[in-house]
């Protein structure tokens, strides 16, 4: 499926009566399945100053929660931008999830009122993400931002709310 076909697929899902989770569960599902290289797949939601891991296709991760600041996902939300990492075992502030990641890429879902959450994917594979992923996951950001938006206002829990799919 190409990203033209991801981002109508996830403009389909939006547009859906499904529950938030459930949306969010089935993009991180359709990116895990469709975009290869890509061996987890995660959105993190923003609460107060804290990450919390919310659907995910992926090995378990003890990271369920991370302070703003802390790490590639942190970082990018104190500083506001998104990150690319090459290759995270040259990056200092890096939290480990799986010994096999790689690459990493955050982008930040954001609305009107600011920062939501996060996209965050790695790879088992150095130098995976490129510009052209980044785009992708803007644009699925902006589709996705109401959904999260809702889910923190209706209380995030402390663990994650779709199932890991190894």
């Amino acid at each position: 499926m190409n990203r033209e076909a991801v981002i109508a697929r996830v403009r389909s899902l939006v547009a859906s009566d499904q529950s938030e989770d459930a949306i969010l569960q089935e993009t991180v599902c359709l990116l895990q399945e469709t975009q290869p290289g890509w061996n987890w797949v995660g959105i993190y939601l923003l609460v107060g100053d804290t990450l919390v891991l919310g659907p995910y296709v992926g090995k378990p991760t003890e990271h369920v929660r991370i302070a703003v600041g802390s790490g590639v996902c942190g970082t990018a939300v104190a500083e506001n931008t998104n990150i690319v990492v090459d290759d995270v075992r040259t990056r200092e502030n890096y939290l480990a999830c799986s010994l096999e990641t790689r690459s990493e890429i955050v982008v930040l879902i954001r609305d009107d009122a600011g920062i939501v959450g996060q996209f965050d994917i790695d790879s088992d594979r150095v130098a995976t993400f490129g510009a052209r992923d980044e785009a992708l996951l803007t644009s699925l950001a902006t589709l996705v931002a109401p959904h999260c938006r809702t889910l923190i206002q209706h209380g995030v829990s402390t663990t994650p709310i779709g199932a890991s799919v190894s």
